[in-house]
């Protein structure tokens, strides 16, 4: 007879250390979800791409305005005329504001008419530009010069349609894409 009670304290064991072991472990879950969730807000992603940039450097300023309105990551920060060009200044509004800045509207004419269009894109986070220096080499653009001056690692990149300059500040603080048009001579 006395082996049932004995029997009994036995699951009342067992049952209270595996009420612990998963107290702890929930312990441990209520612990790091939030940890991470506040790791989380502190980071954010680049908003723009150089693909997208690219495709800018085919349009006019009208339509890079509502391309980037319907992002909603950029928004028009003023226009200036300079030596008769419209110069248009995006900056983001997400994740980090005025991190990273969009000018478009610079651009080269031709003696036939055809109009080669400039896009700028600068940012405040070496990140950013690092990450346009990879996404440069995966569009398939040709590195043609590497080197640094007195400020700057500069990155010159070309194909038979866009030259590309990269610059990025050596103490890594901010950094310069230039995206401009070529004049393509193909065979007709």
């Amino acid at each position: 007879m006395p082996k049932k009670p004995i029997i009994r304290e036995l699951k009342l064991t067992i049952k209270k250390l595996y009420l612990n072991n998963n107290c702890r472990i929930m312990k441990k879950y209520l612990f790091f979800l939030p940890l991470m969730l506040l790791c989380s807000l502190s980071m954010y992603g680049q908003s723009v791409k150089f693909n997208d940039l690219v495709y800018f450097a085919g349009l006019t300023n009208g339509e890079v305005l509502n391309t980037l309105q319907q992002g909603s990551a950029f928004r028009q920060d003023y226009t200036e005329n300079v030596n008769g060009q419209e110069l248009e200044y995006f900056k983001n509004i997400k994740s980090k504001p005025n991190s990273e800045n969009i000018i478009v509207g610079g651009y080269t004419k031709l003696y036939d008419g055809t109009i080669l269009r400039t896009v700028d894109y600068t940012s405040t986070n070496a990140q950013n530009i690092i990450n346009m220096i990879s996404q440069a080499k995966r569009y398939g653009l040709d590195l043609k010069f590497r080197g640094a001056d007195a400020s700057n690692n500069i990155y010159l990149y070309d194909n038979s349609f866009y030259h590309v300059s990269i610059y990025l500040r050596r103490d890594q603080s901010s950094g310069l894409v230039e995206i401009k048009q070529k004049e393509y001579l193909g065979l007709e």
